[in-house]
């Protein structure tokens, strides 16, 4: 008897063939499906409270759309159930915006794959998730994705989870960027990623803006005038931070997408360690015992 699954799916992503197994029996696959939703006005109350408004309704300009190009069927297992299909599949779309294309969105899922067949399936429920607008859009020039940056994401989504569920920083860290493109006011994006780079390099809240660059630099490069100069880049980034925090912004688009990048680079690099740093092994880093 086939396992039940919850199916996600998935707009910005054109797969380079049909299916590609994950593992664990999860799957992402291509399909098609086109959510929509109208605004439409009404201008009468409802009778009664829970009854819908009466007519004549208008339609109003605008709306949402999505097509959904693919479907990531995860299988719900007895232990977790829901909920843990749900969080496995919101790490899979992390890796899938970190490595593949962050234009990536999930705007509904459903208890059955998303075919014609299963349209007039009246035991069939979608649940509309991500369907707010991405005021920060991110892309990459690729249509298709590759079969190595799919790879990426089957060797590292079960690192990933265990990262998720074993550390409170790095939690975070993946909530910033993954949602740091759907909110609309851009100093609150810089503060929350900056607040990221700080919950994993710098837990002492002492001289926050040498220790934050220069421990972040010694994480990403080998010592040398190739750390030095990362460091003072990061640190001018990190004054944009500041005035955004003290409500005198003072970046530009370039200095929120370098951030972004800055944070997808530290978290690519410790899914493939497949640990956080320790405050021990940092401070080793920065004095050079790294070298």
């Amino acid at each position: 008897m086939p396992r039940e699954s919850l199916f996600f799916g998935l707009h910005g992503l054109q797969l380079p063939g049909p299916s590609l197994e994950l593992g664990k029996g999860i799957v992402v696959r291509e399909t098609y499906a086109h959510i929509f939703a109208p605004f439409m006005v009404a201008f009468a109350p409802p009778e009664a409270p829970n009854k819908h408004h009466p007519g004549p309704w208008s339609a109003a300009s605008g709306g949402i759309s999505y097509d959904i190009s693919a479907e990531l069927v995860v299988p719900i297992e007895n232990e977790g159930g829901t909920e843990k299909a749900l969080q496995t599949a919101r790490v899979i779309l992390l890796l899938l915006r970190l490595g593949v294309n962050p234009a990536v969105t999930l705007p509904v899922f459903s208890n059955l794959a998303f075919t014609q067949e299963n349209a007039t399936e009246k035991h069939q429920t979608l649940h509309p998730f991500e369907v707010q607008k991405r005021s920060f859009a991110l892309s990459v020039d690729e249509e298709v994705a590759s079969f190595d940056s799919l790879k990426w994401v089957q060797d590292h989504w079960q690192v990933t989870q265990k990262l998720v569920n074993g550390s409170s920083e790095f939690a975070f860290a993946t909530e910033a960027i993954d949602q740091g493109q759907f909110i609309h006011n851009t100093a609150l994006t810089l503060v929350s990623l900056w607040g990221a780079l700080e919950a994993l390099f710098s837990p002492n809240a002492s001289e926050l803006r040498f220790r934050v660059s220069a421990l972040i630099a010694s994480f990403l490069e080998v010592p040398g005038a190739s750390r030095r100069e990362r460091q003072k880049k990061i640190a001018k980034l990190y004054d944009k931070r500041s005035a955004a925090a003290h409500g005198r912004p003072k970046h530009d688009q370039q200095h929120l997408l370098d951030t972004f990048n800055l944070l997808r680079e530290v978290l690519m690099k410790i899914i493939a360690n497949g640990s956080v740093p320790s405050s021990d092994q940092l401070d080793s880093m920065l004095f050079g015992a790294d070298a």
